[in-house]
């Protein structure tokens, strides 16, 4: 009695597995999952500027370069920021709501991460 209970259970958990699986590998249009990038990037502080923690900012690719504006006034640049927060950048046409995470006064740098 007890190999019979096993032999019909083990099937159907190995096709709830592939089913899983299949839906995994199937683009959708609105998909709920949310892709794993980093969240926040380091810039250095433009000369001049000053920047609080919790402000928000916009964030901008200007000629392939990607900045952080106030308004009309670029306070931030990164040098080298990661490929997936930058490619998060750019899907958004290009401009992103950011948020102050940390300052450094002594490096005179700043994390920057999405407006959530």
């Amino acid at each position: 009695m007890g190999l019979v209970f096993i032999k019909k259970g083990a099937p159907s958990f190995h096709k709830a597995l592939d089913r899983r699986a299949v839906e995994l590998r199937t683009p959708t249009l609105f998909n709920r999952d949310t892709p794993s990038v980093s969240r926040s990037a380091s810039a250095e502080i433009r000369k001049g500027c000053t920047i609080t923690l919790g402000e928000k900012i916009f964030l901008r690719i200007l000629n392939k370069k990607l900045i952080a504006q106030r308004d009309n006034m670029v306070v931030a640049e990164f040098s080298a920021p990661p490929a997936e927060f930058f490619g998060q950048v750019e899907s958004g046409a290009g401009i992103a709501k950011g948020v102050v995470k940390a300052v450094h006064d002594l490096s005179q740098t700043v994390e920057i991460g999405f407006c959530e």
